[in-house]
């Protein structure tokens, strides 16, 4: 069992480079002899947990918690890729107009 923490005030302690706010704090006493009490051998019996994969954990997650949160995040996914990709498939295109125009000459 551990020792309930008492507090000390160090009224004899005055040095002037300390101010009053924290003179007037209270510090604990520290009990230098304690020893904390040897522990027995557990009365229960656990059974062993065995850890589980990733794949399992991925799969329940998927299976039970996720699968609408996880079809409406990949559909919006999806729109944000295609939305993102034709703005550089119109830039690749210009410069492959440009190419042919500079080589052309």
């Amino acid at each position: 069992m551990k020792p309930r923490p008492s507090t000390t005030s160090n009224k004899g302690h005055r040095d002037s480079s300390i101010s009053a706010a924290s003179r007037s704090r209270r510090l604990p006493i520290t009990d230098y002899s304690y020893h904390s009490g040897a522990f027995e051998e557990p009365s229960a019996h656990y059974s062993p947990v065995l850890p589980r994969s990733l794949w399992n954990i991925a799969a329940d997650y998927l299976e039970d918690e996720a699968r609408r949160d996880f079809q409406c995040e990949a559909i919006l996914f999806g729109l944000i890729t295609i939305t993102a990709a034709l703005p550089l498939i119109n830039n690749l295109h210009a410069l492959i107009e440009f190419v042919r125009a500079i080589t052309s000459h």
